[in-house]
């Protein structure tokens, strides 16, 4: 069997890297590189390693491995990101990687001194911590609610007006954790505040969201009032909670963490 390693960057539009940082290597298939760009205002360059056996196209692997990555960075820092993908190459192992860029007309940044644990490098950090421990589940994150969820939360983040960014929360909230059709309002108030009561009080987030369901349902079907930036950082921080909680418990089923909330030992058929 002939395994192949590659090579493929990524131009990550955003703030991802503080200043502080020069390289920064995640995992074995990430590397994140600080570059200056005279057009634009934050820029990395990352670095993503993937295998494949014989003329496989590897270029899917990586941008999923690149979005899923960037899907937790907007999760745990609110920070719009996004990304342009360069070429591809043919590495000997994982162990050249970023060795060597192809890509992108950008200037490398030079910093001294090593990497500290201070407010600036707090974000990326604790980033890297969350990704490595969801990274063995990414497949099976991606492929059900959880991905679905973050998904909309992404969306979301990047929405250009607050109704946007309203219908795309409660998309992600519903895909978390509605399995009905019926009475998804409550439902969705009930199981929401169930997930996130460690964190906040749950009957006042039980009430909030029955408001902001309502203010959703104005939107899309109009004659309902405009939301309001308060309205849509406190449904921000409800939705990036309930979605943290989620990927604590992904062991379980959709269909099971519903069952959890709503009280049931057993998920019903």
């Amino acid at each position: 069997m002939n395994i192949v390693f590659h090579q493929v960057e990524f131009l990550i539009e955003g703030y991802l890297l503080p200043l502080t940082i020069e390289k920064l290597r995640i995992c074995e298939n990430l590397i994140l590189e600080q570059v200056y760009s005279q057009e634009k205002p934050y820029v990395t360059v990352a670095y993503v390693g993937v295998s494949s056996v014989g003329e496989k196209n590897y270029f899917p692997d990586a941008v999923a491995y690149m979005d899923f990555f960037l899907l937790i960075y907007t999760l745990l820092s609110g920070q719009k990101v996004s990304h342009t993908v360069g070429v591809g190459t043919a590495l000997d192992s994982m162990k050249s990687l970023g060795a060597k860029r192809f890509s992108f007309h950008v200037d490398k940044v030079h910093v001294h001194g090593r990497i500290k644990h201070d407010p600036l490098t707090k974000n990326i950090l604790l980033v890297k911590k969350r990704f490595l421990q969801l990274l063995p589940d990414r497949q099976k994150i991606m492929d059900g609610h959880l991905g679905l969820a973050l998904t909309f939360y992404y969306v979301a983040v990047h929405a250009r007006r607050l109704e946007e960014a309203v219908i795309s929360l409660m998309i992600a909230a519903e895909a978390l954790l509605c399995t009905e059709t019926k009475d998804v309002r409550k439902n969705l108030s009930r199981r929401l505040s169930a997930l996130i009561e460690r964190d906040v009080k749950k009957s006042e987030v039980a009430k909030k969201m029955l408001e902001l369901y309502e203010l959703r349902s104005g939107i899309i079907h109009g004659g309902g009032k405009k939301p309001s930036f308060n309205d849509t950082r406190i449904l921000f921080d409800y939705v990036r909670r309930a979605i943290e909680r989620g990927l604590s418990l992904r062991h379980l089923s959709k269909r099971e963490l519903v069952a959890k909330l709503d009280g049931h030992p057993k998920p019903r058929k």
